[in-house]
């Protein structure tokens, strides 16, 4: 049984309040101060939410980048950070597990592609399109096909107005909160943090106290999952690793159980070519 009182964020950058740049989300890069301010700041206002709608038990897995945006210091003593960026594997989906009552999908943007997202892609700029039984996601549809395996819903998902409209397209009932209007690929109208943290806050609450009728999202009972990836140096470097698992020239298919596995063998796959690419630099 699951318990009522038990939440895990997923966390990334590009979707948070101001942020509309990669410079700003991207660690060592002059700007990063910036974003990493910001995403603490909605990042703060949602625990602080989850916490007054009775939140005991606050799980964060910090999916951006290397992983590393999160300081111990920062978090209070209710709160796990999984830090590192550890892969998913098909028995381990980023430390989720039946006894959470839900996810939360926080700074995370549109996927690959969008006309007018703020800053779209998918997980990296290496990949075009994923496609799991036919249907085209980004990284919520993904983040919400792992959380649906463990039986898990995702609940709120703060993003730009584009990712959040792609959210509730994908998810009908998940609540949203826009922190910024989408423009295009690199403007956006930007709130003030009092604002969205006062956003977020209330809406954590909301979610926390009366979860929306928001269902598990389910990939199938068989998945396969197409990843169409864009020319450059990481597909010329796949290529000879993938095997039959590649189909034309540039996209490489896995069959599995469930989301979760067939993303984690994505991975790993992942793994060998970013080795593979070091060895020969």
């Amino acid at each position: 049984m699951s318990n009522p009182k038990r939440f895990m964020i997923r966390c990334d950058i590009e979707g948070v309040t101001g942020v509309t740049s990669y410079e700003e989300a991207e660690p060592g890069k002059p700007d990063y101060a910036y974003g990493r301010a910001m995403f603490l700041a909605d990042l703060q206002a949602c625990l602080q939410g989850l916490r007054d709608g009775g939140a005991e038990e606050l799980v964060i897995y910090d999916e951006h980048y290397y992983g590393r945006n999160i300081r111990m210091d920062e978090v209070p003593a209710d709160t796990r950070v999984i830090r590192g960026k550890p892969a998913y594997r098909a028995d381990w989906p980023g430390g989720l597990d039946a006894s959470f009552a839900g996810v939360v999908l926080l700074g995370f943007h549109s996927k690959a592609d969008t006309k007018g997202g703020l800053l779209p892609h998918s997980y990296e700029l290496d990949i075009r399109d994923l496609r799991l039984n036919g249907i085209s996601v980004g990284e919520i549809g993904m983040e919400a096909a792992v959380a649906g395996d463990c039986g898990v819903p995702v609940l709120l998902v703060v993003a730009d107005s584009a990712g959040a409209a792609e959210a509730r397209a994908l998810l009908p009932g998940v609540s949203t909160v826009a922190v910024k209007e989408s423009l295009g690929a690199t403007g956006a109208a930007c709130l003030s943090t009092e604002v969205t943290s006062r956003q977020i806050a209330e809406t954590a609450r909301e979610v926390a106290l009366t979860p929306p009728p928001v269902k598990p999202y389910r990939a199938g009972s068989y998945v396969w999952l197409e990843v169409v990836l864009n020319d450059g140096p990481y597909l010329t470097a796949l290529r000879p690793l993938a095997g039959s698992r590649l189909r034309g020239e540039r996209t490489v298919v896995f069959g599995g159980r469930s989301a979760t596995a067939v993303w984690s063998a994505y991975w790993q796959l992942k793994l060998q070519v970013q080795a593979a690419m070091g060895s020969a630099s």
